[in-house]
């Protein structure tokens, strides 16, 4: 089936780093129309998108995070803050903030843009998690929560990965407990990673075990 949805869909992949091109008002603007449009809980819409251009600013995000995440931030042109507000949805505002990242690192695709989805949501709100750390930086005010930042770019490299078979995931009006073994994608994928993790030699021979 030819379906331009699901084409986007299969080809999103994680892009760890980007090239220096421009992103232009005409893209971002249609990548925020794609989160403003995302589902929320009872159309609440909790959201916030903080568009990151300062290069000081994202350098201050670089010491907050990963090692693996400082290239994303530092070399995409622009990083988009998704933030809720969690008074306004208490029940769901992670989904709601999900949502809405999702919906924009697929219209990034669907231009021929990169994304790489940076969850730094901290479950119990850690004073000393990246969440906490980078809200001081954005100045985000306490009942608003940062779901995820989203690095924005032309990719430098074309990232490939598998999925696992619908037969390995799909239940039919109840859940079945497989006997529990792995399959060929997840073996194939135990002992890529292994090797990825033991012995890397550079970032970037972790970054494919993450897409």
């Amino acid at each position: 089936m030819n379906n331009k949805v699901l084409k986007t869909i299969r080809e999103r992949r994680s892009n760890f780093r980007f090239k220096s091109t421009p992103i232009s008002d005409e893209q971002l603007n249609l990548i925020l129309e794609a989160g403003r449009w995302a589902p929320s809980w009872a159309n609440t819409q909790p959201w916030r998108f903080i568009i990151i251009k300062d290069e000081a600013i994202k350098e201050r995000i670089c010491s907050k995070v990963t090692t693996i995440s400082r290239l994303n931030v530092k070399e995409a042109p622009i990083c988009i803050a998704i933030c809720v507000n969690s008074k306004t949805d208490q029940f769901h505002f992670i989904e709601d903030g999900a949502a809405a990242t999702q919906n924009m690192a697929l219209a990034a695709q669907s231009i021929g843009l990169g994304t790489c989805w940076m969850g730094v949501f901290s479950l119990h709100n850690e004073k000393k998690s990246a969440e906490r750390k980078i809200k001081e930086i954005l100045k985000i005010p306490d009942q608003w929560r940062l779901i995820s930042i989203l690095p924005l770019g032309v990719p430098k490299f074309d990232e490939k990965k598998s999925r696992k078979e619908l037969s390995d995931i799909v239940d039919f009006n109840s859940f079945s407990v497989k006997e529990e073994k792995y399959s060929k994608f997840e073996s194939a994928k135990k002992e890529s990673t292994e090797k990825k993790f033991l012995t890397p030699s550079s970032a970037r021979e972790i970054e494919p075990a993450l897409v």
